[in-house]
């Protein structure tokens, strides 16, 4: 063999060993369930991943609820760079809030007295303490699901008023109609 040949046979041997190498260790990589369902062909459901804010409330997961609305706040449009627009909002329970930055150096944080109290802030509802600030194009959402009147500020520009207010209400459901119940009918006594 010259030594070109056995450069390649051994490029190939060595290529052939990672590949076999990769392929034993990638099904210890999956889960014990997912080795489970994929060898008898049938699929499990996988459950859901619990998100959790620093007081150890679930994140909310995103999801809408059907007939829920999107509102829109402008954070710090041009020509009004240290204002929400609106400043003030009034949804109902299920609604999401989508603050979309017009501007640099602002945050979305909820607290009062520019005391952030950790109920939502952007840029994902974690470390609401550190005000987090993020630039012009930017889009935080939250979905309020309990009643209430929450505030929030801008960490950067609290002091310069740059604060807020959701109101969220119960939603208001319209009362059934009755249905009118049908009338019996008499049934044929048995005779004997």
């Amino acid at each position: 063999m010259t030594l070109t040949r056995r450069s390649k046979r051994q490029a190939q041997l060595t290529c052939w060993l990672a590949m076999l190498a990769a392929m034993a260790f990638l099904p210890a990589a999956e889960s014990e369930d997912n080795r489970g369902a994929a060898s008898t062909g049938e699929s499990r459901a996988v459950p859901a991943v619990r998100i959790l804010d620093q007081q150890g409330r679930q994140v909310q997961s995103g999801k809408r609820l059907a007939g829920s609305q999107i509102f829109d706040v402008a954070v710090g449009p041009v020509g009004n760079k240290l204002r929400f627009v609106p400043e003030t909002l009034n949804i109902s329970v299920g609604d999401t809030v989508r603050w979309t930055w017009g501007s640099d150096d602002h945050s979305v944080t909820s607290g009062k007295s520019c005391i952030a109290d950790g109920q939502f802030c952007s840029p994902d509802n974690t470390n609401c303490d550190a005000g987090i600030l993020s630039n012009t194009g930017f889009v935080y959402e939250h979905t309020f699901s309990q009643a209430g009147s929450y505030s929030y500020f801008c960490a950067l520009h609290c002091f310069a008023g740059m604060t807020g207010v959701v109101n969220v209400s119960q939603p208001s459901r319209p009362h059934p109609t009755p249905r009118p119940r049908p009338t019996p009918h008499p049934r044929p006594a048995f005779q004997q």
